[in-house]
């Protein structure tokens, strides 16, 4: 951060290949340590350059806690420039990092996620500050919960949780998992599918099972754990509840659909009920926001038109890589301030290293055996993609610096036409491969998105906002509409930095629609690509198109000409044990259906040839070798290989006990 402004940021599982960052402990501090000299580089800059240093985190108890977290820098950050963030760090930092970045001179800040800071035995569950130009932030309102463990924790192949359980983010962290949405691997839930999940279904009953709102914004959890146990999700074995989730690959039913329609409802009113408190305790009329709990787009919708608000800003990261910047924010202001000035408001998140500046694409590409067309500027590139998508082909869009955040907003996305019928699905099934309920996003030229949807503000460029599609409109961007009628819409101006804008402009004027579907560029289970590598190898495990990626264009390699040779000794089908998130080992199950492929994927022959032997079509294999090589039972014979960083090896076995 440089004069308050956020120059650089990325979050570390874009640099290590594992999702949420979760990397062993004893890699963890060479982990962050490439982390930041790859941030800093790409910023021109040494560690010596930097004038102070901080880090925070949920597990900090006291200020000798603040301070111990800095060995995570000590790899890097001389000792003697390196700052100490005031307890409580967890929720300030949120909260920093929301108002510092809005461009306000005055708001209450909310924050609101699973987890925060431990404190006095307890943890931080939903706290609210009061932020003015040129004064600290005071203490507006802070709940906290009475003890510091976390709930939804794996124990000898189960899930677990405490049977007593509060808190906005907690309660819908733990349907959520009883949902069967975790990442692989973890016990990090993937909160983003239980929302989209909500549309397809209607409450259980009027009555609340999880949230009791109870006088003064209060609430209150007394039913939820008695709920879990009583809708079959959940049994209580002693002190705790042991999760019963949906298995993977189980067929979705009413029940899983109805459960999440509850939940999302009852959530919504809750956090309502406690903004609504906390902007009348303050007497504001400007909300800023942070926590997990505020990349719930369609609660952001509600707040924004049914609460007493002129304005609402929600930081972009708002999860807990954004603490990061938090903190820094926090520093710059208060710990080297105060500052008399008001910050400048954040317009983009394009804040990751430099990855196509100086690059030699057009090399890495001949690496890859690609097939390559260099357009001359950004306009003739934003042309040439544009017609791909008009004429019906789903393309990879790689641009320089990547975004900071979980969503894909220009610069790592993969984009195609929103009103082409059947494309949502192609995309879910062949491209994405995730669940066939998820929606998409719609981007949007700013100054039409009035005419296309109901906005509750004229802007969204971060797509942090659900909002209807007007009917009229529904059939021409049909692949965009969730069931529900509504979109998450983002916004694109025209100070919008990169070749985003003039894409979108390029396909208005092919097709007459001012918006392009998008998504993030990655596949099922997988961050963001972050590097050039990473976005050529989707294209030989996906059926994306074409890649754009600086000016080059990259077409799509023939699938069915690529050899498949299997991974390991996979045998007859059962399980085989490939490796996982850190130091864990996962069994993949070799489905009935993969056993003629993995067979005869020795290398030599192509997909095409063996579908002939197999009496197969080779456009169905090519999809099977596909989901088959995203489990790690094949790879492409004479094809690049995309691995993860090696950090060093434990001395010892790490202690896995406590997990």
């Amino acid at each position: 951060m440089e004069d308050g402004v956020i120059r650089s940021a990325l979050a570390l599982e874009r640099t290590t290949r594992v999702k949420r960052g979760t990397v062993p402990m004893h890699v963890y501090a060479a982990a962050m340590a490439d982390l930041t000299n790859e941030t800093l580089a790409a910023a021109g800059l040494s560690s010596s350059d930097i004038d102070g240093w901080i880090a925070t985190s949920t597990e900090s108890r006291d200020q000798a806690d603040e301070e111990k977290l800095l060995s995570v820098l000590g790899l890097v950050a001389p000792a003697e420039r390196c700052l100490a963030l005031p307890h409580p760090g967890h929720h300030l930092a949120h909260a920093s990092a929301a108002f510092y970045s809005s461009g306000y001179d005055e708001a209450v800040a909310l924050v609101m996620d699973s987890y925060g800071s431990r404190v006095d035995g307890g943890r931080e569950r939903e706290t609210a500050f009061t932020f003015r130009t040129g004064e600290a932030p005071e203490p507006l309102m802070r709940v906290v919960r009475d003890a510091d463990r976390i709930a939804g924790y794996r124990r000898d192949g189960e899930l677990w949780t405490p049977a007593t359980l509060s808190g906005v983010g907690e309660i819908y962290r733990v349907v959520t998992l009883a949902l069967g949405f975790r990442e692989s691997g973890t016990a990090y839930d993937d909160a983003g599918k239980t929302m989209g999940l909500a549309s397809y279904g209607k409450r259980l009953t009027s009555d609340n099972l999880f949230y009791e709102l109870a006088p003064d914004g209060e609430l209150r959890f007394d039913r939820a754990a008695d709920s879990l146990v009583a809708l079959g999700v959940a049994v209580r074995e002693g002190e705790e509840l042991r999760l019963v989730p949906r298995p993977p690959r189980a067929p979705y039913e009413q029940f899983h659909f109805d459960l999440a329609a509850q939940l999302q409802a009852e959530f919504e009113e809750a956090v309502l009920h406690v903004t609504r408190h906390v902007l009348a305790l303050s007497g504001s009329r400007s909300l800023v926001a942070c926590g997990g709990s505020f990349l719930n787009s369609t609660l952001n919708t509600r707040i924004m038109r049914e609460t007493d608000l002129d304005r609402l800003f929600i930081f972009p990261a708002a999860t807990d890589d954004g603490n990061a910047a938090g903190a820094a924010l926090y520093a710059y202001h208060n710990l080297l301030g105060p500052r008399s000035e008001v910050g400048p408001a954040m317009r983009h998140v394009y804040l990751g290293p430099s990855r196509v500046a100086g690059v030699d694409m057009q090399g890495i590409a001949d690496r890859w055996g690609l097939e390559t067309r260099k357009h001359d500027g950004p306009g003739e590139l934003a042309a040439a993609a544009a017609g791909a998508m008009a004429d019906g082909d789903i393309i990879g869009w790689f641009q320089d610096r990547a975004e900071f955040g979980p969503r894909s907003l220009g610069a790592r996305s993969i984009l195609c036409h929103p009103g082409i019928p059947g494309m949502k699905d192609r995309l879910n099934a062949r491209v994405k491969f995730r669940e066939a309920f998820r929606p998409f996003a719609g981007s949007v030229l700013a100054e039409r998105a009035d005419k296309w949807f109901d906005m509750p503000a004229p802007e969204s460029p971060f797509m942090l906002m659900v909002t209807p599609v007007l009917e009229a409109q529904q059939e021409l961007v049909s692949e965009v509409v969730h069931i529900d009628g509504t979109c998450r819409v983002q916004t694109v101006a025209e100070d919008t930095p990169g070749p985003f804008r003039a894409l979108i402009e390029a396909f208005e004027d092919r097709t007459g629609l001012p918006m392009v579907l998008n998504t993030s560029f990655n596949l099922r289970g997988m961050p963001i690509v972050e590097r050039p590598d990473e976005a050529m190898d989707c294209l030989y495990g996906s059926r994306l198109d074409r890649l754009f990626i600086g000016d080059l264009e990259v077409v799509a390699p023939d699938l069915a000409g690529l050899r498949p040779e299997a991974v390991g000794a996979a045998g007859s089908r059962g399980s085989i044990g490939l490796p996982a998130t850190g130091e864990q080992r996962a069994a993949v199950t070799v489905l009935p259906e993969w056993e003629g492929l993995l067979a005869l994927a020795d290398g030599t022959r192509s997909v095409r040839e063996i579908a002939a032997e197999l009496g197969a079509d080779a456009e169905e294999l090519v999809d099977r070798a596909l989901d088959m090589r995203r489990h790690g039972l094949l790879r492409w014979a004479g094809v690049p290989q995309v691995h993860r960083p090696v950090f060093p090896l434990p001395q010892y076995s790490p202690d896995t006990s406590a997990e």
